[in-house]
C-alpha cells in the first residue's frame, strides 16, 4: 500500500478521476444551495474529516521554525478567499468551463515569477501563457459575443489570489504530514469564513438539510482526495509532467458532459480550448 502512494502515476490517476467525480457530485448536491458562505465552511469541515483518515498513510513531521508556521498561516487567509469565491464560481459554471478557467493560475504564476522572483524571460513560456488565454476567451465565446458574468470574475479573482499564496507558500507542504497539512489549509479557512460571516451551527445545519446529502459527502471526499494527491504528485514527480496532465481534467469533464448531459453545446470549441491549454502548459512547464 505505502509503495503505490509513492507512484506519481497513481497519484495523477487519482487526481483525475477524483476531479471528475467532485465536478459532477458537487454540482449535483448543491442545486438548491442557500448560503455559498456556509456552503464553503461545510465542505471544508467535511473535507477535515476524511483527511484524518488518511494521517497514518504519510510520515508523522512538522517544521521546527515559527517562520513556515506565519507563512502557512498567511497563505491560509488567502485560501480562505479563494475557497469561498471557487464555490459559487463552481456553482455558477459548468465543470469543463471552470477547469479551463482553473489554468489561469499558472499564467499568474509567470508573471509574477517574471515581476518579483526576477526569473529569466522564456519566450516559449509567454507563449504557452497566451495560448492559455486564449483558451479562456474561446469558451466565455458565446453567439457571436463574448459572455463574462460574475461568475466568471470570480474565478478570475480566485485563481489571481492562488497564484499569490503559491509564490509565499513554495515547498511548505514538504514540511508536514501530507494529510495534517490538508487539516490546516481546509480546517482554518473554514473557521475564518465561519466567523467573518456570523454563521452559527444553526445556520450550517439548515443549509445542509438543503443538499442531496450522498452527493455532497462524496464531493467533500473526492475534494480531499484531490488536494491530497495533487500536492503529493507534484512531491513525487517534476512539475513539467505533472502539470499537463492535471490539465486534461478540462477535457475529460467537457466529454462528461456530452456522455451524461447531453451538452452539446460548443463542445467542439472546449475541445480545443482544452488541447490550447495543455499545450501551453507544457510549453510554459519546458
Amino acid at each position: 500500500m505505502m509503495k503505490i502512494l509513492n507512484l506519481w502515476q497513481f497519484q495523477v490517476f487519482i487526481y483525475l478521476i477524483s476531479a471528475c467525480i467532485f465536478a459532477r457530485t458537487f454540482k449535483l448536491a448543491n442545486r438548491d444551495m442557500k448560503d455559498a458562505n456556509a456552503l464553503t465552511v461545510l465542505l471544508e469541515l467535511f473535507t477535515a474529516l476524511f483527511a484524518i483518515f488518511l494521517i497514518p498513510l504519510f510520515e508523522i513531521k512538522f517544521p521546527g521554525e515559527i517562520k513556515v508556521y506565519i507563512i502557512l498561516l498567511i497563505t491560509t487567509l488567502i485560501y480562505a478567499i479563494t475557497d469561498r469565491l471557487n464555490i459559487e464560481a463552481r456553482y455558477g459554471l459548468k465543470p469543463s468551463t471552470f477547469s479551463m478557467l482553473k489554468q489561469l493560475s499558472t499564467v499568474f504564476m509567470i508573471i509574477f515569477g517574471l515581476v518579483f522572483l526576477k526569473e529569466k524571460f522564456v519566450p516559449l513560456k509567454v507563449i504557452g501563457a497566451l495560448l492559455i488565454i486564449l483558451s479562456n476567451l474561446l469558451i466565455s465565446y458565446d453567439n457571436g459575443r463574448f459572455e463574462f458574468n460574475k461568475y466568471f470574475l470570480m474565478a478570475f479573482i480566485s485563481n489571481f489570489l492562488f497564484a499569490v499564496a503559491m509564490l509565499i507558500n513554495v515547498n511548505i507542504s514538504d514540511y508536514f504530514n501530507l494529510a495534517i497539512y490538508t487539516i490546516i489549509t481546509v480546517s482554518v479557512p473554514a473557521i475564518i469564513i465561519f466567523l467573518f460571516n456570523r454563521l452559527t451551527f444553526k445556520n450550517l445545519i439548515k443549509e445542509f438539510k438543503c443538499y442531496n446529502k450522498n452527493a455532497f459527502i462524496l464531493a467533500a471526499l473526492t475534494w480531499c482526495l484531490m488536494l491530497i494527491s495533487s500536492v503529493r504528485a507534484y512531491q513525487l514527480k517534476s512539475v513539467t509532467i505533472v502539470a499537463p496532465l492535471f490539465a486534461l481534467t478540462s477535457i475529460i469533464n467537457a466529454v462528461v458532459e456530452l456522455i451524461f448531459d447531453k451538452d452539446r453545446k460548443n463542445f467542439l470549441i472546449k475541445i480545443i480550448s482544452g488541447i490550447l491549454i495543455i499545450v501551453g502548459v507544457i510549453l510554459i512547464k519546458l
